[in-house]
């Protein structure tokens, strides 16, 4: 057999994950991956995102993936009457594997907010970018370069007479939102009601994969729904946030429903500004069929710092001894000087 058993794996691996997306446990705070109007949705004038997962790490080098995002109303006046406009632009990469299994992704998000009443937007979406996939051969192992003596020998010639393609594709997608706020004095606050629901629509191009130079094989279309809601319990100083986001691609689906609760740790000062604004969120959400995750995020007047921990619950449950991986997002919003309503 001329393929090592690495080989005959990496080749069903990179086939099954090569036409499905990345995706994050904290989707909620890697909001341009999920639909391209929730561009400039946020409390501030400019707001920047890092996020890091690490995932099925006790089986080898699995997945390791890094998205940075960056998003700002560009309109004077972002609580203008009739509505505004917004950027935003988001890179990020997933390597996985001995080969380094490579899926490079940059967009760039616009996005208008339209509003539909004192208390209402509906905003709308758009996006255009690229997608790169590509793997290291020089990690590829070949039984011609086994000498029958000392063992593997790289520097032998594998004789193999075929390569990898990287390649470079266009991507498109589009979305919408309808969100609304009423009773709270700001989006990040913990009273009143504040909710929000939308769909997405990515790779509406279905960009082909040459990997391999005369493959067919194309990034079939995701359609993606998702909901939030902030519902501050009156009387006290918490707030519960139920989330839901359902994605769906080719034959793949994920249904993810969460629930958090969220404290206020310390009140921002109504007269000084000297105090700022601090929470702390616990709870937990479900892929329906993976796994089990817990997740704590807390939020520091402009910084946001957020942790979750997979829980593996699949059948892969059995080689990773239940241990999905961890993710970690450090979030920073550039708050309005006058820390009124942005949006509403």
């Amino acid at each position: 057999m001329k393929k090592t058993i690495n080989w005959i794996f990496m080749v069903l691996f990179a086939a099954s994950v090569s036409a499905q997306d990345i995706h994050f446990s904290q989707y909620n705070d890697a909001p341009l991956m999920v639909n391209p109007s929730l561009a400039g949705f946020f409390d501030g004038s400019h707001r920047i995102a890092l996020n890091y997962k690490n995932q099925w790490r006790s089986i080898g080098n699995a997945y390791n993936t890094y998205a940075i995002s960056y998003d700002a109303p560009v309109t004077s006046n972002a609580a203008g009457k009739s509505g505004f406009l917004a950027l935003g632009v988001n890179v990020f990469n997933d390597v996985a594997g001995d080969l380094n299994f490579s899926n490079l992704i940059g967009n760039l998000n616009i996005a208008y907010h339209l509003r539909i009443s004192d208390e209402q937007l509906l905003s709308a979406g758009l996006y255009g970018g690229f997608g790169q996939r590509s793997i290291d051969q020089g990690g590829m192992m070949w039984d011609n370069q086994y000498d029958g003596v000392s063992g593997y020998d790289g520097a032998l010639p594998s004789n193999e007479t075929f390569a990898f393609q990287s390649f470079t594709y266009a991507d498109f997608g589009f979305g919408m939102n309808w969100s609304m706020i009423h009773n709270s004095t700001n989006m990040s606050s913990n009273d009143g009601l504040k909710a929000n629901a939308g769909f997405s629509v990515s790779h509406v191009n279905q960009p082909s994969f040459e990997f391999f130079g005369n493959s067919d094989e194309k990034l079939g279309m995701r359609i993606s729904a998702h909901g939030k809601a902030q519902i501050g319990l009156g009387g006290t100083n918490t707030s519960l946030i139920p989330t839901v986001l359902v994605q769906v691609q080719g034959t793949q689906k994920e249904i993810v429903p969460g629930l958090m609760a969220r404290y206020t740790l310390r009140e921002q000062s109504k007269y000084t500004g000297f105090i700022n604004d601090a929470y702390l969120s616990l709870g937990g959400h479900f892929r329906t069929g993976d796994a089990v995750i817990a997740h704590a995020l807390i939020e520091l007047n402009d910084l946001a710092f957020g942790l979750s921990y997979d829980i593996n619950v699949s059948k892969l449950a059995n080689a990773t001894s239940g241990k999905g991986g961890f993710e970690i997002m450090v979030r920073y919003i550039v708050q309005n000087k006058t820390r009124s309503r942005t949006l509403y």
